[in-house]
Protein backbone atom coordinates (compact mmCIF):
# COMPACT_ATOMS: atom_id res chain seq x y z
CA UNK A 1 0.00 0.00 0.00
CA UNK A 2 1.28 3.54 -0.87
CA UNK A 3 0.42 6.37 1.19
CA UNK A 4 1.42 9.42 1.32
CA UNK A 5 3.62 10.75 5.05
CA UNK A 6 0.67 12.50 7.02
CA UNK A 7 2.37 14.56 9.64
CA UNK A 8 -0.19 14.64 11.98
CA UNK A 9 -0.06 10.87 12.97
CA UNK A 10 1.83 10.34 16.54
CA UNK A 11 2.76 6.99 18.39
CA UNK A 12 2.63 7.18 22.17
CA UNK A 13 4.89 4.00 23.29
CA UNK A 14 3.76 2.84 27.04
CA UNK A 15 6.84 1.67 28.60
CA UNK A 16 6.53 2.90 32.67
CA UNK A 17 5.91 -0.71 33.36
CA UNK A 18 7.49 -2.17 36.46
CA UNK A 19 7.64 -5.49 34.97
CA UNK A 20 6.73 -6.92 38.45
CA UNK A 21 5.09 -10.28 36.40
CA UNK A 22 8.74 -11.20 35.44
CA UNK A 23 10.44 -11.20 38.73
CA UNK A 24 12.86 -8.58 37.26
CA UNK A 25 15.50 -7.67 40.08
CA UNK A 26 14.71 -4.09 41.42
CA UNK A 27 14.46 -1.30 39.80
CA UNK A 28 14.79 -3.50 36.49
CA UNK A 29 12.18 -3.84 33.40
CA UNK A 30 11.37 -5.75 30.61
CA UNK A 31 11.16 -2.67 28.25
CA UNK A 32 15.47 -2.56 28.82
CA UNK A 33 16.13 -6.07 28.46
CA UNK A 34 18.58 -7.04 25.71
CA UNK A 35 17.26 -8.48 22.16
CA UNK A 36 19.82 -9.62 19.73
CA UNK A 37 22.33 -6.91 21.76
CA UNK A 38 20.04 -4.01 21.95
CA UNK A 39 17.25 -3.20 24.55
CA UNK A 40 13.73 -4.08 23.16
CA UNK A 41 12.60 -0.55 23.62
CA UNK A 42 15.19 0.43 20.93
CA UNK A 43 13.74 -1.84 18.98
CA UNK A 44 9.99 -0.74 19.11
CA UNK A 45 11.16 2.78 18.68
CA UNK A 46 13.25 2.19 15.84
CA UNK A 47 10.39 -0.17 14.22
CA UNK A 48 7.69 2.66 14.94
CA UNK A 49 10.14 5.73 13.69
CA UNK A 50 10.65 3.82 9.77
CA UNK A 51 7.12 3.80 9.03
CA UNK A 52 6.43 6.97 6.90
CA UNK A 53 3.62 7.84 8.27
CA UNK A 54 4.71 8.24 11.69
CA UNK A 55 5.69 11.94 12.14
CA UNK A 56 6.88 11.85 16.11
CA UNK A 57 6.79 9.57 18.98
CA UNK A 58 6.14 9.94 22.81
CA UNK A 59 7.62 7.29 24.96
CA UNK A 60 6.54 7.02 28.73
CA UNK A 61 8.67 5.55 31.44
CA UNK A 62 8.87 5.15 34.60
CA UNK A 63 10.55 7.88 36.48
CA UNK A 64 13.80 6.17 37.14
CA UNK A 65 14.16 4.73 33.37
CA UNK A 66 14.16 8.37 32.00
CA UNK A 67 17.71 9.27 31.77
CA UNK A 68 18.13 5.76 31.17
CA UNK A 69 16.51 6.09 27.83
CA UNK A 70 17.44 9.66 26.77
CA UNK A 71 20.79 8.46 26.91
CA UNK A 72 19.72 5.31 24.38
CA UNK A 73 17.81 7.82 22.51
CA UNK A 74 20.79 10.48 21.74
CA UNK A 75 22.43 7.35 20.76
CA UNK A 76 20.23 5.73 18.56
CA UNK A 77 19.43 8.95 16.13
CA UNK A 78 16.00 7.91 15.28
CA UNK A 79 15.38 10.25 12.58
CA UNK A 80 11.95 11.39 13.79
CA UNK A 81 11.41 13.35 17.01
CA UNK A 82 11.39 10.99 20.03
CA UNK A 83 9.60 13.13 23.47
CA UNK A 84 9.80 11.42 26.74
CA UNK A 85 7.08 11.81 29.22
CA UNK A 86 6.66 10.60 32.84
CA UNK A 87 4.11 7.73 33.63
CA UNK A 88 2.16 7.10 36.58
CA UNK A 89 0.68 4.19 38.59
CA UNK A 90 -1.75 2.71 36.01
CA UNK A 91 -1.09 2.31 32.39
CA UNK A 92 -4.39 4.99 31.87
CA UNK A 93 -2.23 7.18 33.54
CA UNK A 94 0.67 6.86 31.53
CA UNK A 95 -1.30 6.94 28.51
CA UNK A 96 -2.88 10.49 29.58
CA UNK A 97 0.54 11.52 30.64
CA UNK A 98 1.74 10.88 26.51
CA UNK A 99 -1.62 12.31 25.71
CA UNK A 100 -0.21 15.65 27.03
CA UNK A 101 2.66 15.39 25.04
CA UNK A 102 1.29 15.09 21.88
CA UNK A 103 1.29 18.15 19.41
CA UNK A 104 -2.39 19.49 19.73
CA UNK A 105 -2.65 19.15 15.53
CA UNK A 106 -2.23 15.06 15.55
CA UNK A 107 -5.00 14.01 13.47
CA UNK A 108 -4.12 10.51 14.47
CA UNK A 109 -2.68 8.99 17.03
CA UNK A 110 -1.13 5.08 17.89
CA UNK A 111 -0.65 3.20 21.28
CA UNK A 112 1.75 0.97 21.22
CA UNK A 113 3.45 -1.54 23.93
CA UNK A 114 7.23 -0.61 24.43
CA UNK A 115 7.93 -4.32 25.23
CA UNK A 116 6.11 -5.78 21.61
CA UNK A 117 8.91 -4.93 19.19
CA UNK A 118 8.03 -7.51 16.59
CA UNK A 119 4.93 -5.80 15.26
CA UNK A 120 4.61 -6.16 11.45
CA UNK A 121 4.63 -2.65 9.70
CA UNK A 122 1.25 -3.81 7.70
CA UNK A 123 -0.06 -3.85 10.95
CA UNK A 124 -0.04 -0.53 11.45
CA UNK A 125 -1.04 0.07 7.69
CA UNK A 126 -4.13 -1.89 8.27
CA UNK A 127 -5.16 0.61 11.47
CA UNK A 128 -4.75 3.44 9.57
CA UNK A 129 -6.85 2.43 6.63
CA UNK A 130 -9.21 0.84 9.15
CA UNK A 131 -9.68 4.21 10.42
CA UNK A 132 -11.12 5.69 7.42
CA UNK A 133 -14.32 3.94 7.68
CA UNK A 134 -17.06 6.51 8.80
CA UNK A 135 -17.87 6.61 12.37
CA UNK A 136 -14.46 4.26 13.34
CA UNK A 137 -13.13 6.03 16.47
CA UNK A 138 -10.04 3.25 16.57
CA UNK A 139 -8.50 0.23 14.71
CA UNK A 140 -6.39 -2.56 16.97
CA UNK A 141 -5.13 -5.38 15.80
CA UNK A 142 -6.59 -8.89 17.30
CA UNK A 143 -6.25 -12.81 16.69
CA UNK A 144 -9.41 -14.64 16.72
CA UNK A 145 -8.93 -16.80 20.13
CA UNK A 146 -8.14 -20.49 19.39
CA UNK A 147 -7.54 -22.08 22.89
CA UNK A 148 -10.63 -23.70 24.90
CA UNK A 149 -11.53 -21.00 27.64
CA UNK A 150 -12.97 -22.48 30.90
CA UNK A 151 -14.80 -20.05 33.57
CA UNK A 152 -13.58 -21.17 36.93
CA UNK A 153 -14.72 -19.80 40.99
CA UNK A 154 -12.44 -18.92 43.52
CA UNK A 155 -11.53 -22.79 44.12
CA UNK A 156 -10.38 -23.33 40.83
CA UNK A 157 -13.12 -25.58 40.02
CA UNK A 158 -15.07 -25.10 36.67
CA UNK A 159 -18.09 -23.56 36.72
CA UNK A 160 -18.55 -23.29 32.72
CA UNK A 161 -16.63 -23.74 28.78
CA UNK A 162 -16.46 -20.12 27.28
CA UNK A 163 -17.90 -20.24 23.88
CA UNK A 164 -14.53 -18.57 21.99
CA UNK A 165 -16.49 -17.71 18.73
CA UNK A 166 -17.00 -13.88 19.18
CA UNK A 167 -13.32 -13.76 21.10
CA UNK A 168 -10.24 -12.24 19.98
CA UNK A 169 -6.92 -11.64 21.51
CA UNK A 170 -6.31 -7.51 21.65
CA UNK A 171 -2.48 -6.85 20.20
CA UNK A 172 -0.73 -3.40 19.71
CA UNK A 173 -0.24 -0.79 17.94
CA UNK A 174 -3.62 0.32 18.20
CA UNK A 175 -4.47 3.65 16.14
CA UNK A 176 -7.17 6.26 16.93
CA UNK A 177 -8.79 9.50 15.72
CA UNK A 178 -7.04 12.00 18.20
CA UNK A 179 -10.10 13.85 19.00
CA UNK A 180 -11.82 10.12 19.95
CA UNK A 181 -8.99 9.05 22.24
CA UNK A 182 -8.60 12.80 24.31
CA UNK A 183 -12.07 12.97 24.58
CA UNK A 184 -12.48 9.43 26.23
CA UNK A 185 -9.12 10.23 28.83
CA UNK A 186 -10.64 13.00 29.49
CA UNK A 187 -13.39 11.04 31.20
CA UNK A 188 -12.56 10.29 35.11
CA UNK A 189 -13.89 6.70 35.18
CA UNK A 190 -10.55 4.96 32.91
CA UNK A 191 -9.04 3.45 35.99
CA UNK A 192 -8.13 -0.27 35.56
CA UNK A 193 -8.38 -0.22 31.91
CA UNK A 194 -5.80 -2.74 30.38
CA UNK A 195 -5.88 -1.38 26.78
CA UNK A 196 -6.55 2.15 25.17
CA UNK A 197 -9.53 0.42 22.89
CA UNK A 198 -11.23 -0.03 26.16
CA UNK A 199 -10.77 3.33 27.26
CA UNK A 200 -12.78 4.44 24.30
CA UNK A 201 -15.62 1.24 24.32
CA UNK A 202 -16.34 2.89 27.94
CA UNK A 203 -17.15 6.40 26.41
CA UNK A 204 -19.01 5.06 24.11
CA UNK A 205 -17.13 5.24 20.86
CA UNK A 206 -17.04 3.00 17.49
CA UNK A 207 -13.60 0.51 17.73
CA UNK A 208 -12.78 -2.08 15.03
CA UNK A 209 -10.84 -5.22 14.96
Amino acid sequence: MNRTADPQVWVIVAAAGESRRMGLPEGESKQFLLLAGEPIISHSVRRLSVIEQVAGIVVVLHPSHVVRFADLSEAAEYGKPVLIAEGGLERSDSVRAGLSVVPAEAALIAVHDGARPLFGRHVFLDCLVALEADGTDGAVPAMAVVDTLKRADGDNRVLSTVDRRELWAVQTPQVFKAAALRAAYARADVSGATDDAGVLERAGATVVL
